[in-house]
């Protein structure tokens, strides 16, 4: 079943600095993404490529795809995030010698299980509504 999103909700743009972890030669690609709150306004439902890959290349369309897919995944009940978490691939960074996922999939899902810059705000509203 989807859970429909409010027509006005609250986002927020984020700066991902990504490395492939198996390449230690590897450039730093920055990558701009807007992820899109649920009416609690900490539970992400949806998440957009804005940029940082070249205009028209496969790279572009692949992670304005994988936002997609996870978009649709997060709208839908069935699976948690931290069971899909525990699917992706991880590799071993060879420059940090940690463990961090090995994809773009694993990068965006990083960042939505980051909470919002505005999360203590609103939890703190929510203490206070409770104690009415």
């Amino acid at each position: 079943m989807r859970r429909k999103l409010p027509n006005r909700r609250r986002s927020e743009s984020r700066r991902v600095v990504w490395q492939s972890p198996l390449n230690p030669s590897a450039a730093e690609q920055t990558i701009y993404i807007s992820i899109g709150f649920f009416e609690d306004g900490l539970t992400p439902r949806e998440v957009f490529y804005d940029s940082g890959y070249r205009t028209g290349s496969d790279l572009e369309t692949l992670a304005s795809d994988v936002c997609i897919c996870l978009s649709i995944f997060l709208q839908h009940d069935g699976v948690s995030m931290d069971d899909f978490t525990k699917s992706l691939a991880r590799e071993l960074n060879l420059r940090t010698g940690k463990a961090e996922f090995a994809s773009l999939v694993g990068v965006f899902i990083a960042e939505l299980l980051k909470p919002p810059a505005w999360a203590a705000q609103v939890l703190a509203a929510q203490e206070q509504e409770d104690q009415v």
